[in-house]
C-alpha cells in the first residue's frame, strides 16, 4: 500500500528550530562552499516566511485590540 505521509502544518517554532539547525551546520565548518550557500539560502527563505507570519499575526492583534476598544466605547455609550 503506497500512502503519502501527511505533511504536518507549518509552525513558527519548528521553522526557527530549522534555521538554528541550518546555522549550526554552516558554522560547523564541515560543509563545502556550495552546501554552505545552499543552507544559507534555505535559512533566508525560512526567515522570510517567519517574518511574514509574524507580520500577519501583528496585524491580527491590532485588529483585535481595535475591536476591543470599539466594544468598550460602545458599552460606555449606553
Amino acid at each position: 500500500m503506497n500512502r503519502r505521509k501527511r505533511e504536518e502544518p507549518w509552525r513558527y517554532e519548528a521553522a526557527i528550530a530549522e534555521v538554528e539547525t541550518l546555522i549550526a551546520q554552516i558554522e560547523s565548518g564541515e560543509l563545502d562552499l556550495a552546501e554552505v550557500v545552499e543552507r544559507f539560502q534555505q535559512a533566508a527563505r525560512t526567515l522570510k516566511t517567519c517574518a511574514d507570519f509574524l507580520e500577519q499575526k501583528r496585524q491580527q492583534v491590532e485588529i483585535i485590540i481595535e475591536q476591543l476598544g470599539q466594544e468598550e466605547e460602545d458599552s460606555q455609550a449606553f
